[in-house]
């Protein structure tokens, strides 16, 4: 049947070419202004934004004619347009790696893809990975590493109780994965072993990836930056592929781990139990150790909320009670605070698809495989959106209270949507929840330096040492 009002929508469209754009190079396109902000791309889109309206296009080799999107209904059109594979810009990268030149190492390039792989991957792990026991099995052995991490505080903290929590946050999220992904406590905590060279791997690693983004896969293997990221991949898979290795060397039948459920799921010679714990080590200890700093920068900026938070600890466990099950699922102020830092400081500034279909969106006609950008921390510190936008308020996102929301759904999507959304979100999120309740349980923390931002490497990091003061309760 002919959709007519769509073949309307479609005729009406303006070409991309009309589409507004910032002044170009020949050949480099946009590369320069791209390049030369690169530690603030979420700055520069938003200044873009004032300049050209809500949506624009750049162009940048490697990626071609971007479409930079703000609007949470521009949004939601380009996710509701997804096909059964949605590609993510970037992943083209990551799967040429994998499939050249650590083909040795990869036999399965996992959900980091934009092919049959990601779909046929995801499809055998979602279920597992997406249940809220899966998560909720690991509660007591994330407490414990909170409260390592809550010692450590204690411990390297300077004579007036000050300290820049960032460094330590990674390795909380690095030692979390590790318990989860590769059955294996690794010490990053201690700052010893395999779990030292980890965050040194990582750190080094990140700050290169986003480079890659704008590089065309054919000349990739020639750029010294190419070769520098392909060593440290490499080194990180020989470290998790040790540790997988054991950890199901040891399972037994009755393991309810997310390892166990993976080799029962896939088999134990299959190699996606080990791809999904290399992967699990690629995006999440970065982005929740960059969620986990934000996240406590914003408790100790704003001690009125922190308090609230202390009391509803206090509430449902006690001041020294343990985590439970129960007790998580009615901390509604201790989620909110989760969501409100997300929704102000996201660890990832951006996201997209490159599109499947042509597409109208905004009134102009987009063409099939078409990069288009969702620029999410500048629509979700809207103020069409949010109200006071700046302002850390947890109780937006708590129903009945005066300050909840009406905002669109899509303005707000930190995790992502649809079937490309974080498959790991529901550890992440454990891993805050136990982080806040341990240290608040522990701590009272103060802020008074300036307003902390972002440097958005491949995930956003905090600009500034974030120097709170910690005071035992």
């Amino acid at each position: 049947m002919v959709d007519h009002g769509s073949t309307q929508i479609k005729q009406k469209a303006k070409p991309i070419s009309e589409m507004p754009s910032p002044p170009a190079w020949p050949i480099l396109g946009n590369l320069p202004l791209v390049m030369k902000n690169k530690l603030r791309m979420d700055k520069m889109f938003e200044r873009l934004r004032k300049e050209h309206g809500d949506i624009y296009r750049v162009y940048v080799p490697g990626q071609g004619t971007m479409v930079i999107l703000f609007r949470p209904e521009d949004i939601k059109t380009l996710y509701s347009n997804d096909g059964k594979i949605p590609k993510i810009p970037g992943f083209d990268m990551w799967e040429f790696i994998r499939k050249t030149s650590l083909k040795d190492r990869y036999t399965t390039t996992g959900l980091i893809n934009n092919s049959q792989d990601w779909y046929e991957v995801r499809h055998k792990v979602q279920q597992d990975m997406m249940r809220p026991k899966s998560a909720l099995y690991y509660l007591s052995e994330m407490e414990d590493i909170a409260i390592e991490l809550a010692e450590k505080i204690e411990d390297v903290k300077d004579k007036d109780g000050i300290l820049d929590p960032t460094a330590l946050v990674l390795e909380y999220a690095l030692e979390a994965v590790g318990c989860v992904f590769m059955g294996a406590r690794l010490g990053a905590l201690k700052g010893a072993g395999d779990g030292k060279r980890l965050i040194e791997n990582q750190t080094k690693s990140m700050a290169i990836a986003l480079d890659l983004f704008f590089i065309p896969t054919s000349i990739a293997p020639y750029i010294p930056t190419y070769k520098k990221f392909i060593e440290y991949q490499g080194e990180a898979f020989d470290i998790c592929k040790k540790h997988v290795d054991e950890a199901i060397a040891k399972l037994k039948d009755d393991d309810d781990t997310v390892i166990a459920k993976l080799v029962r799921k896939c088999g134990k010679d299959s190699a996606i139990p080990l791809i999904m714990g290399i992967d699990a080590l690629q995006v999440g200890i970065d982005t929740t150790g960059s969620s986990a700093a934000f996240l406590l920068y914003h408790l100790a900026d704003n001690l009125d909320k922190q308090e609230l938070l202390y009391q509803e600890i206090c509430n449902s466990i006690g001041p020294n009670g343990k985590m439970t099950e129960s007790a998580l699922g009615k901390m509604k102020y201790m989620k909110a605070c989760q969501i409100e830092s997300h929704r102000i400081l996201p660890a990832i500034f951006g996201s997209g698809r490159r599109t499947d279909t042509d597409l109208v969106i905004g009134g102009y006609a987009i063409p099939k495989g078409t990069t288009v950008v969702r620029c999410g921390s500048t629509s979700s510190n809207d103020p069409a959106s949010f109200a006071d936008p700046e302002q850390f308020i947890p109780e937006r996102w708590i129903r009945g209270c005066p300050e909840r929301h009406n905002a669109d759904s899509f303005a707000n999507i930190p995790w992502g949507h649809g079937a490309r959304a974080c498959i790991g979100q529901r550890f992440a999120k454990l891993e805050l929840y136990v982080l806040m309740v341990k240290l608040v349980q522990r701590f009272r923390m103060e802020y008074t330096g300036d307003k902390v931002e972002t440097v958005t490497h491949l995930v956003s990091m905090p600009d500034k040492p974030i120097n709170i003061k910690f005071i035992k309760r």
